[in-house]
C-alpha cells in the first residue's frame, strides 16, 4: 500500500488538472489570442515562483518586473515577428537586465545568473510554442506538443506509483523511476501514434519518435526542476494549484518538450 501514498490529494490533483489542460486546448482551437495571454500569465506566475524562491534562498533582490518585461517582450516578438523578433528580444533582454544588475555590483553575478536562466528558460519555452502555433497548422502542432506531454506524465505517474523500483536518480527525485520511464513512453507513443496523423499531415513512424522523444525530454525536465527544488531546499514552488504545488511545478516537463516539439515538428512538416 505504501506505494500508492503520492503525498498529494489525488482527486483534487486530477479534476483541476483535467480543468486546466481543457482550457487550454480549447483556447487553441476556439481563438489563439485567449491562449496566448493563457500561456503568458502561467510563464509570469512561473517566473515569480521561481525568482522568489532564489532570491529569497540566495539573499539577493531581483526586479520581476524587468524579468516578466523581458519574458513578455520575447513571447509577443515571437508572435508577431517570428524568430528573428525573438532573437531580437533576447538580447534586448540581455542588455536590459544586465544593466539592472550593475546597480548592486556586489550581487551582480548572483542576480543577473537568476534573472537571465529565469527569463531564457521559461521565455524560451513561451517563445517556442509561439512560434510553432504561427504555422499554418499551428493549432496542432501545440495541441500535440502539450497533449502527448501531458499523457506521458500521467503514465509514469500511474506506472511509478504502481510498480516503480528502479529509481533513476533517488537523491533528486525519488519517486521517478526506470518503470515509470517506460510507462510514459509507452502512454505517449500510444497516444502519439492515434491522434498524431489525425491532427497533423505526418506518418505513423514520425508520430512514434515524437511521442519516445517527449517522453524522454519530459522526464529530463522534470528531473532538472527536481534538482533546481533540492538545492533551494523546498518541495513545491509554491501552493498556488492545489494538489499540484506552484505553477513552475506544472511546466518542468512541457518547457523541454517545447524545444523538441518545434524541432522535430519543424524537421517532419517544415518550419513555416
Amino acid at each position: 500500500m505504501d506505494k500508492i501514498q503520492t503525498g498529494r490529494n489525488l482527486p483534487a490533483a486530477t479534476v483541476i488538472g483535467l480543468l486546466l489542460l481543457s482550457s487550454v486546448i480549447a483556447s487553441l482551437f476556439i481563438y489563439k489570442y485567449v491562449f496566448i495571454f493563457l500561456a503568458l500569465v502561467a510563464l509570469l506566475l512561473a517566473a515569480h515562483e521561481l525568482t522568489t524562491q532564489w532570491s529569497r534562498s540566495r539573499d539577493v533582490k531581483t526586479s520581476f518586473f524587468l524579468i516578466a518585461t523581458s519574458i513578455s517582450l520575447m513571447v509577443f516578438s515571437s508572435v508577431y515577428f517570428g524568430i528573428l523578433g525573438l532573437i531580437g528580444a533576447y538580447l534586448v533582454a540581455g542588455i536590459l537586465n544586465a544593466l539592472y544588475g550593475l546597480t548592486n555590483r556586489f550581487s551582480f553575478r548572483k542576480i543577473f545568473k537568476i534573472s537571465i536562466f529565469t527569463y531564457s528558460y521559461l521565455g524560451l519555452f513561451g517563445s517556442l510554442s509561439m512560434l510553432m502555433l504561427k504555422t499554418e497548422d499551428g493549432a496542432g502542432r501545440v495541441f500535440l506538443f502539450i497533449a502527448i506531454t501531458a499523457f506521458s506524465d500521467t503514465g509514469g505517474y500511474l506506472t511509478g506509483i504502481l510498480i516503480g523500483k528502479h529509481k533513476i536518480a533517488p537523491s533528486i527525485s525519488p519517486q521517478k523511476s526506470y518503470e515509470g520511464l517506460i510507462g510514459s513512453i509507452i502512454f505517449a507513443v500510444l497516444f502519439a501514434g492515434f491522434a498524431g496523423p489525425k491532427f497533423l499531415e505526418i506518418e505513423i513512424w514520425q508520430a512514434v519518435v515524437i511521442g519516445i522523444t517527449l517522453a524522454i525530454a519530459g522526464t529530463a525536465g522534470d528531473l532538472f526542476e527536481s534538482g533546481i527544488k533540492r538545492q533551494l531546499g523546498i518541495k513545491d514552488f509554491s501552493t498556488l494549484i492545489p494538489g499540484h504545488g506552484g505553477m513552475l511545478d506544472r511546466l518542468d516537463s512541457l518547457a523541454p518538450n517545447a524545444l523538441m516539439s518545434f524541432l522535430l515538428f519543424g524537421l517532419f512538416l517544415g518550419f513555416n
